[in-house]
């Protein structure tokens, strides 16, 4: 029960979890880029890089998680989660030449809103 007081969330903490979700969203571009190549057979999973990197990176991800969650409050640190929705857009339409309509667009001005605002209110308490 000691270590359930509640505590503020520090800056390097919410840094750890944009990483995290930089690297999960480059991870969903590799594998993406890697399906492509599958065959649904074993070498041709073993043999394909960029689907073995996007593993990889969400592996790397999932640990940046883990010490970001050690060192602040899930309830602050998690929305940053919703970062990947613009990571993966943004990754789309620069790098897969996927189409983002308006609304897409007006979804990613809310995201960003609402990650501000529960960083600002977790920096504050």
């Amino acid at each position: 029960m000691k270590n359930m007081i509640k505590k503020k969330t520090p800056f390097y903490a919410i840094l750890m979890i944009i990483f995290c979700t930089l690297l999960t969203s480059f991870g969903q571009f590799f594998i993406k880029k890697g399906t492509a190549n599958i065959l649904w057979n074993f070498s041709s999973i073993i043999t394909n890089f960029p689907f073995l990197f996007g593993f990889f990176l969400y592996g790397l991800g999932a640990i940046v998680l883990i010490f970001a969650l050690k060192h602040g409050e899930l309830s602050v640190l998690y929305p940053f989660i919703a970062l990947s929705f613009i990571w993966v857009y943004l990754l789309s339409f620069f790098l897969l030449s996927e189409k983002i309509t308006i609304f897409k667009w007006l979804g990613i001005v809310f995201i960003i809103v609402g990650v501000s605002f529960i960083g600002v209110g977790g920096s504050r308490e």
